[in-house]
């Protein structure tokens, strides 16, 4: 009960945290702007749903936005409270350093998590009662993708705060995580296999498979994988079902290593 006494705490300080209101409100914002861009015209009562998603709200709001939220949600969690000393007085109550650092995880990632459902679903609404052809379960069903790749940056963001002493070198590891993942690990992973032909001739896959491989390692394109398979009505089905199922797992993955590895690091740390 000690970690979900701490994940209650942090669920229900960071949602009423000002930062979360503006969050839903710049969300409703953008997505009714999107949806605004490409709505019916010229008599056309079927709306564009699957493009709003996959075209507009996918590129910039899920796989640019919804992460560097979750860094900015997470890399404070444990090292924010360790530099003002409030760690110390948490630990002497009967938390375990495992129940803050996964507490703070589920608490923090649950609270993103309402704030993306929150921010989707005023512009849902308005398009479920406008007079046009809207796929409701496909804009619903997406904002889950949105809100588990948020839940996974938390996470990477709290593994980093959990293994450093102070608040700058916790935003330094997150941000560069996220710098790595969304801004240059196409060129980078393109690169890497370029230049190393002879040891993946050696390797027994063939180049497009390590490629593949590489690609679903991002939890940024393993939601893209999983969302535009969700999309196209293939979700773990179809020719890219194995694709898809590494996908799933490497953002499970993603979820789970960073706290566990931040745990091992501040276990041995001597506060």
């Amino acid at each position: 009960m000690s970690l979900t006494a701490v994940a209650r705490k942090d669920f229900q300080e960071t949602v009423r945290s000002r930062g979360m209101l503006v969050l839903v409100a710049l969300f409703s914002l953008l997505v009714s702007a999107f949806a605004f861009a490409v709505r019916p015209t010229g008599g056309s009562e079927q709306f564009a749903t699957e493009l709003l998603l996959s075209v507009f709200i996918g590129p910039f709001l899920v796989t640019t936005l919804v992460p560097l939220v979750g860094v900015v949600v997470g890399y404070d969690a444990v090292s924010g409270e360790r530099e003002s000393g409030s760690l110390k007085l948490l630990l002497s109550l009967p938390h375990s350093r495992a129940d803050v650092v996964l507490g703070k995880v589920a608490g923090r990632g649950a609270a993103l998590a309402l704030a993306v459902f929150a921010g989707f679903l005023l512009p849902a609404l308005v398009l479920i009662v406008a007079p046009v052809v809207f796929n409701a379960g496909a804009f619903l069903g997406y904002t889950v993708f949105a809100a588990a790749l948020g839940v996974a940056f938390v996470a990477i963001a709290v593994g980093c705060s959990a293994a450093s002493a102070i608040q700058r070198r916790a935003l330094i590891g997150a941000v560069a995580i996220y710098v790595l993942f969304v801004l240059l690990w196409g060129a980078i992973t393109g690169r890497l296999v370029g230049a190393a032909g002879p040891v993946v001739d050696a390797l027994p896959l063939s180049a497009a498979q390590l490629r593949v491989f590489l690609r679903v390692s991002n939890p940024t394109t393993a939601v893209e994988v999983l969302s535009t398979a969700f999309l196209g009505e293939q979700l773990f089905s179809g020719n890219s079902a194995n694709q898809q199922l590494s996908a799933a797992a490497m953002l499970v993955f993603w979820t789970l290593a960073p706290p566990l590895a931040g745990l091992l690091k501040f276990d041995a740390d001597d506060l």
